[in-house]
C-alpha cells in the first residue's frame, strides 16, 4: 500500500508540473508573437539605408572603418540570460571561440553567456543581457563601446556572433561583420550596377557636406547600432522560439511520464486487489476446509 501511495503522489506532482510548463508554453508562445510582430518595424527603415549607403562612392576614400589591420579580433558574443536555453548559448560561445584566436578581444552580452566563457578561462569584457523591451540604448552602449574599442585600436576586424532566427522551430549560430565595413558602399571599379535609389548619379544628384568623410563616419555609426539593434530582435526572437521548443520537449517527457506512472499505478493497484481476493477466497476455503473437519470430528 505505502508503493501504491507514493504513486499516486508523484502521478499528482507530475500533473501540476505538466500544468505549468504548458502556462509557461503559453506564456512563451504569446510573448514570440509580440516580438516577431516589433520587429517588422525595423525593415523598411534597413531597406532605405541600405539604398543610402549604395549611393556614395568610397573608392577613393581612406577611412579607419573602412581599411583592414593586423590588430586583433573583436568577437562579440550575444546570448541569453532567459531560463532552459543552456543549448543556445553553448552553441553561441562554442561557435564564438571557433572563430577566434588567442589574442582576440572578447565582448559578451548577457550573465550566462560570460559564465561560459569565464570557464575557459579567457579575457572578456560582460555587458548585461538584453532587456525583454528590446531597447534601443542598450544597442546604442555597445555600438559606441565596439566603435571606440575599434578607433583606439583595441582591436580590428570585429565580428559578431548572435543566434540567427529562421523560424519559429530554427535557429541556428551566425557570424556577422561589422567592421571595416566597406562591403556597405558602392565602389566603380568592383560594384554591379546598383538599382532603386542607388540608380542615382551621385555627382549630380547628391550634394556632398561637409566631406564625403565626415557623412561616412557618421553613417558607420548609425548602420552598427542599427545592425546591432537587428540582432537583438533576432536573438529575442531566436530565444522565445528555443524556449517554446524546450518546453514543447519538457511537456511531451511529463506526459509520457505520466503514462508510465498510470501504467504502473493500475498495474500495482490490479496486482494489490488480485492479491487481496486471492486472499480472501484462500481465507474462505481455509474456514470451509476446518468446518468440514470439526463436523467429521463431531466438534
Amino acid at each position: 500500500m505505502f508503493q501504491l501511495s507514493k504513486l499516486r503522489k508523484e502521478r499528482e506532482f507530475n500533473k501540476e508540473i505538466g500544468g505549468i510548463v504548458n502556462v509557461l508554453q503559453g506564456v512563451a508562445s504569446a510573448e514570440f508573437y509580440r516580438l516577431q510582430k516589433a520587429r517588422q518595424e525595423l525593415d523598411e527603415f534597413g531597406d532605405y539605408l541600405r539604398d543610402f549607403l549604395q549611393m556614395l562612392d568610397i573608392a577613393q576614400l581612406r577611412h579607419p572603418f573602412l581599411e583592414t589591420s593586423s590588430l586583433p579580433q573583436g568577437v562579440l558574443l550575444v546570448t541569453s540570460d532567459a531560463g532552459f536555453l543552456g543549448r543556445l548559448n553553448v552553441a553561441i560561445v562554442d561557435s564564438a571561440l571557433n572563430q577566434s584566436f588567442e589574442r582576440d578581444e572578447l565582448i559578451v552580452v548577457g550573465r550566462q553567456g560570460a559564465r561560459y566563457v569565464e570557464e575557459t578561462r579567457k579575457n572578456f569584457t560582460s555587458f548585461a543581457g538584453i532587456s525583454d523591451e528590446v531597447d534601443y540604448k542598450e544597442a546604442e552602449r555597445l555600438a559606441e563601446f565596439i566603435l571606440k574599442g575599434f578607433l583606439e585600436k583595441k582591436f580590428g576586424r570585429t565580428i559578431v556572433v548572435y543566434p540567427h532566427f529562421l523560424s519559429f522551430a530554427v535557429w541556428e549560430p551566425r557570424v556577422y561583420q561589422l567592421l571595416p565595413c566597406r562591403f556597405l558602399f558602392r565602389e566603380e571599379r568592383k560594384a554591379p550596377k546598383p538599382t532603386g535609389l542607388a540608380a542615382l548619379e551621385p555627382e549630380e544628384k547628391i550634394i556632398l557636406e561637409p566631406s564625403i568623410n565626415k557623412i561616412v563616419d557618421y553613417l558607420v555609426r548609425i548602420w552598427i547600432t542599427y545592425m546591432l539593434y537587428g540582432i537583438f530582435w533576432e536573438s529575442k526572437l531566436s530565444e522565445w522560439s528555443a524556449r517554446v521548443m524546450h518546453l514543447e520537449g519538457s511537456s511531451f517527457k511529463i506526459k509520457q511520464t505520466d503514462k508510465k506512472l498510470h501504467f504502473e499505478y493500475f498495474s500495482l493497484f490490479h496486482e494489490i486487489s488480485d492479491k487481496n481476493i486471492r486472499e480472501i477466497f484462500a481465507s474462505r476455503l481455509a474456514v470451509q476446509r476446518a468446518r468440514r473437519v470439526a463436523g467429521r470430528l463431531g466438534l
